[in-house]
């Protein structure tokens, strides 16, 4: 067994060799092992994660989440070789769109990323399906998502925001007797999509929605604007890198006796520490992993890293593993074949195969025999718009500089 890191510039990959030999070629895709035995060939994936910009608290995680298959591999006696690398989406749609090709030119054929929302709608649309290369986000909240002209080539194992919405106005008037409310929330599909979706599941009066540029260098005006009627509720869509700023801002000039309820962008220990108040009316909800393949994901991560896995983490492991999954049933690092067996390794009719049975799992798909992978984040079970993952939430606050968890919820009519 052999282990190679490589790290320089904005990219970080890591190449894991299993009971075996590398090869030439390493960095510059595999064009020459179609439909080789899973033995004799580099099963290849890339990541675009966010390893700076507003989403750079996600960016380790998600990278640790993505390549905990390989050290997963590493641990069994399966004869494969996996190649990944990462680069840096810097959570901007054009940094994104110009790493990322770096990947397509080196001939990855499938990709864990991105996660910001705007970030992937760009990244995917621009580079990666005319490219013809499989993406599965483990972050990419945005109903856009679901109803993307993709040709078949954009997955996610993130949870639709609209689910979170009906979760957070269910929780406005439940818990905290809102009969109205302002969102306030970043500019981009992620957060116009969240807030319209939010006032369109609250049971009461929508005084105003208010965009924000994230990393402006005042909040006065939006947060001026969305509190001007005395919300119950102040529903606030944001990345902790902004969200920082807006709620100093918020705490210092404007703070009256609403709730803020605040989205999974917000679910960062960065907050607490960089606020300094108390955040006593602060409370939000974020996606929470409920998959059968949890305890499974959370042992193999905590032997590795230690500690509980951040959010959205499980999530890039599953998009990981069913991207792998799929490579091997495909037999090549050929996008077009890996879409094709994207759905096929999810879905019913196949030997089950949860987290830590990893290497069983490929080397039943290369054999051309049937699997089922059930995820840790939740279950997976790709449909035709290329949608899977949890539908259960956490409702959570802060205390002292913890985020503490209230309860779990489903909203009603939505199946686990």
């Amino acid at each position: 067994m052999r282990r190679r890191e490589y790290l320089g510039g904005i990219a970080g990959s890591a190449v894991t060799a299993i009971a075996g030999c590398l090869g030439d070629g390493l960095l510059g895709g595999n064009t020459a092992d179609d439909q080789l035995a899973l033995a004799d060939r580099t099963l290849q994936y890339g990541g675009v994660l966010p390893l700076s910009g507003g989403l750079e608290a996600f960016g380790d995680p998600l990278r640790n989440g993505a390549m905990l298959p390989i050290v997963e591999l590493e641990g069994s006696d399966l004869d494969v070789s996996v190649d990944f690398e990462v680069v840096d989406s810097e959570t901007a749609p054009t940094a994104a769109v110009n790493n990322v090709a770096e990947l397509i030119d080196a001939g990855y054929p499938a990709i864990v990323g991105a996660a910001a929302s705007d970030v992937t709608l760009q990244m995917t649309q621009q580079a990666t399906i005319p490219a013809e290369v499989v993406t599965c986000s483990p972050a990419s909240t945005s109903p856009t998502m679901g109803i993307l002209n993709d040709r078949g080539f954009s997955f996610r194992t993130a949870p639709d925001d609209s689910i979170q919405a009906v979760i957070a106005a269910q929780i406005a008037v439940s818990e905290h007797d809102a009969e109205t409310a302002a969102t306030l929330y970043t500019a981009g599909d992620y957060g116009r999509q969240l807030s319209g979706a939010f006032s369109a599941s609250f049971d009461g009066t929508i005084q105003h929605q208010v965009s924000f540029t994230e990393g402006s260098n005042s909040y006065t005006e939006p947060l001026r604007e969305a509190l001007s009627d005395d919300p119950d509720i102040l529903f606030l869509v944001s990345y902790a890198e902004s969200g920082v700023d807006l709620l100093t801002e918020y705490y210092e000039n404007h703070q009256g006796t609403e709730t803020v309820l605040v989205s999974d962008g917000l679910q960062d220990e960065a907050i607490p520490r960089g606020v300094d108040a108390s955040l006593s009316n602060v409370y939000g909800t974020a996606p929470v992993s409920s998959g059968p393949g949890r305890d499974g994901f959370t042992s193999l991560y905590q032997d590795e890293h230690g500690g509980e896995p951040p959010l959205f983490t499980a999530n890039a492991y599953d998009a990981a593993a069913t991207l792998l999954l799929s490579n091997a049933a495909a037999g090549a690092n050929d996008g077009t074949a890996i879409r094709s067996n994207m759905i096929d390794v999810t879905t019913d009719g196949g030997t089950e195969i949860l987290p830590g049975e990893l290497a069983t799992g490929l080397e039943l798909a290369a054999d051309g025999e049937p699997v089922q992978y059930r995820g840790a984040s939740g279950e997976v079970a790709f449909d035709e718009n290329g949608d899977g993952g949890s539908v259960t939430y956490e409702y959570f606050t802060f205390e002292g500089e913890a985020i503490v968890s209230i309860e779990e919820r489903t909203p009603e009519g939505v199946a686990q």
